[in-house]
């Protein structure tokens, strides 16, 4: 599934202007800003490190970005699957265009280089849906996936959003403690054709909801409450 660093202390996250040559070109206004009132460029490019920046980018910049990094980080090729999806190429090309947001991450030291993409998507009209991120084996273990994903939980928590979900193969163990570190508990699981066994992960991002979820599903209800709050990268 998803590629990332492990959390280490995050670096403050700074705004900055967007540079000459940034592949931001996405003008048109985005679901997220219909429904929640959320202009991305007022959020991006930010710096996550001394010199790795994230920038929001339009679908049609990132296919090739896709079609290069996966290989380098899946070992396989982007398109390849091993469940059906048969025919839906074009669909999922129209989908992505419409309601995607891509994330790509670059290192200023090293020519711009792209090393890294992140996915997500709108789910619902109180939901982010964190579909898919990418670093390249040379810059994972670095804290980059925590600090990125925290950045995005706070523009959305400041805009009303009040969870962002997202599914995790139940085998990747590595992952699974990373999200679990991050605040992300399991809430549904789910098996299909498409996708296999996935464990649907959610971040609550309104105290109302954790607390909520806590007391409906836990009998250490204090305890798991007190997890979820937790930040990336702290005990």
């Amino acid at each position: 599934m998803l590629r990332h660093g492990k959390g280490k202390k995050m670096a403050s996250v700074q705004k900055i202007q967007p540079r000459k040559q940034s592949l931001q070109t996405q003008d048109s206004e985005s679901l997220a800003q219909k429904i929640w009132g959320l202009d991305w460029k007022l959020h991006f490019p930010r710096t996550l490190t001394a010199n790795i920046v994230v920038d929001r980018i339009a679908a049609v910049e990132a296919w090739p970005l896709v079609h290069q990094l996966f290989p380098e980080v899946y070992q396989r090729d982007a398109t390849e699957s091993r469940f059906k999806d048969d025919g839906a190429a074009d669909a999922k090309q129209k989908y992505y265009e419409e309601l995607g947001d891509f994330f790509v991450f670059q290192d200023l030291a090293e020519s711009d280089r792209v090393m890294g993409l992140a996915v997500g998507s709108l789910l619902d009209w109180s939901s982010y849906n964190f579909r898919n991120i990418a670093v390249h084996p040379d810059y994972q273990n670095l804290g980059l996936y925590p600090m990125f994903f925290e950045l995005l939980a706070s523009i959305m928590k400041d805009h009303g959003v009040r969870r962002i979900e997202g599914d995790v193969a139940p085998s990747n163990q590595h992952h699974l403690h990373v999200l679990n570190k991050m605040g992300c508990v399991v809430s549904s699981l789910g098996y299909s054709e498409r996708w296999g066994v996935l464990l649907h992960m959610t971040r609550y991002l309104q105290d109302e909801d954790r607390e909520q979820c806590a007391r409906l599903f836990s009998m250490t209800a204090s305890s798991d409450i007190a997890a979820m709050q937790r930040p990336a990268g702290k005990k």
